[in-house]
């Protein structure tokens, strides 16, 4: 299983998931002008997650034999299972952090930490189920 992840495939699903998290990210503090800090955390969760679907769509996993209606469907199950993973990460290293003193920036630092934690385990959905390949290509 850990071969999967010393490919270049690994390496653009890295790329393409870094440029869909700062885009999460910003997103998040934007919200934040107008959102109380977990209600920003959830709106950025779905505009991150749809530029990550189109990323990982084109760049990442373009061979995908299956239908782009049924990879959305499974990408967008995937990422709500693990919307409350980063919601509550979120809030709870935000309200961490503040306890042990760090005022500044302790919502973009717990934002910014919870969003990678899902990483490894959704290339593996990704390249397995949502965005399947070719048999030799698994």
């Amino acid at each position: 299983m850990l071969r999967h992840f010393f490919t270049r495939q690994f390496l653009g699903f890295l790329a393409a998931g870094g440029f869909a998290a700062l885009f999460h990210w910003l997103s998040r503090i934007f919200l934040s002008l107008w959102l109380p800090f977990p209600w920003a955390v959830a709106i950025a969760y779905f505009f991150g997650m749809t530029v990550a679907f189109v990323l990982n769509s084109i760049f990442v996993f373009p061979n995908s034999i299956r239908p782009r209606v049924l990879q959305a469907r499974d990408f967008a199950l995937v990422n709500l299972a693990f919307l409350p993973v980063v919601w509550v990460a979120s809030i709870y290293l935000n309200d961490l952090l503040k306890s042990l003193g760090v005022a500044r920036h302790s919502e973009e630092i717990a934002h910014g930490f919870a969003i990678s934690l899902p990483l490894l385990g959704t290339f593996l959905i990704y390249k397995f189920i949502a965005f399947k390949g070719k048999p030799n290509e698994q």
